[in-house]
């Protein structure tokens, strides 16, 4: 079976806003700042071996293709 590079599942979502929060079972951070998501989320998707998706609000979503 090939891969079509659909989302298999959304393993982490990390903001800087307490106010902004995406339900679910997948991992929710609240990062300090901008350089401390970045952080984070490179050490996840790197964990992981999975991509990092970042959203218009600056948020990043982990997911696993």
């Amino acid at each position: 079976m090939s891969d079509n590079g659909d989302v298999k599942g959304i393993l982490a979502y990390i903001t800087t806003d307490k106010n902004r929060y995406l339900g679910g079972n997948q991992l929710s951070l609240l990062a300090k700042d901008k350089e401390e998501l970045q952080r984070l989320s490179f050490a996840i998707s790197r964990a992981f071996l999975a991509d990092i998706l970042e959203l218009e609000t600056g948020d990043c979503l982990i997911i696993k293709r």
